[in-house]
């Protein structure tokens, strides 16, 4: 009986490690307070309501030529997505009247990374779900879509995705992931009709980078003898360069298309070139930076190296 006792209260200590603030969710209401302070965007002056409907309500609001009837969505999942035995979550959340699908990671101390799935308001159909597969969680994002909206002669098209989490993000899932040598890398943004960033990062096989931010159509006003310093220079750590090489043979960015575009106008440009050691080269033009996943992860590493303050 006594070991019996020592067997429950060990078992009890265990789960109680690995309890998080997902774990407490009961309700609806419950995970909207737990998401709201997640993204800043989320609390901004008159920033819009965060709303969740009902798994039912989210059916009847996307019909999506009653597809979405077949899907199994439930407005709000716990599951595991990275096998660390901390619970994550996935809520499908109305933001700017927009059914978007949010992902908490625990990133431990209950600090969470929020990731959203999808969400384009040119999608008119776009929900997530879970399912389990080689061993892990993963994320399925069901989408039906118009090739022309608001065309009488659109075309309808239904796709899904079988993401996983990995590098950080959520990724088309690979069985047989490429080993790439690589030479060089550049990475280059092009202006759109607004304020979306422009710059070029250069990477050699060394990790020698160069970041240039110039923007020929930003006009400054210098004061006498002031300079504005656009050219930047950093050697990239060796671990962090052989895992960007891992996460590129990962999405198999030698098999993706040379052109990607969204079907809107006013947006950004993303292109990459990389110089194999086979002498190889393989160019990708993006417009709108939703060519896959991987790119869109790819492209978010790429800007988050822009805030680093390793450059000189």
């Amino acid at each position: 009986m006594r070991n019996l006792l020592c067997l429950l209260l060990l078992l009890f200590c265990g789960a109680s490690a690995f309890a998080n603030k997902v774990d407490e969710l009961k309700t609806d209401s419950d995970v909207v307070k737990f998401i709201q302070p997640l993204q800043e965007s989320f609390n901004y002056k008159d920033a819009p309501k965060l709303i969740m409907y009902s798994s039912e309500e989210l059916i009847k609001r996307h019909s999506c030529d009653s597809l979405a009837g077949t899907w199994h969505i439930k407005n709000w999942e716990k599951v595991d997505f990275n096998n660390d035995n901390k619970t994550d979550l996935l809520a499908i959340i109305n933001w700017y009247n927009t059914d978007c699908n949010f992902i908490a990671i625990d990133k431990g101390n209950n600090t969470f990374q929020l990731i959203q799935i999808g969400g384009s308001s040119y999608e008119n159909c776009q929900l997530a779900n879970t399912i389990r597969y080689a061993g892990q969680q993963m994320v399925v994002l069901h989408t039906w879509s118009s090739t022309r909206p608001g065309h009488k002669n659109a075309k309808w098209i239904s796709r899904t995705d079988t993401l996983t989490y990995k590098y950080g993000d959520f990724l088309e899932f690979n069985k047989e992931p490429a080993h790439y040598k690589i030479d060089s890398i550049i990475y280059k943004t092009e202006p759109c009709f607004g304020t979306c960033p422009v710059f070029k990062i250069e990477i050699d096989h060394k990790g020698k980078a160069k970041y240039d931010r110039t923007n020929p159509n930003i006009i400054f006003i210098l004061k006498p003898g002031e300079k504005i310093k656009n050219i930047f220079k950093m050697v990239i750590k060796k671990p962090d360069l052989e895992e960007l090489y891992k996460f590129l043979g990962y999405i198999n960015i030698k098999k993706l298309n040379e052109n990607y575009a969204v079907r809107w106008t006013d947006d950004a440009t993303a292109i990459i070139y990389i110089k194999f050691s086979d002498g190889s080269v393989k160019t990708i033009k993006d417009y709108g930076l939703k060519g896959t996943f991987g790119l869109l992860a790819l492209y978010k590493r790429f800007y988050a190296l822009t805030k680093s303050s390793d450059w000189k």
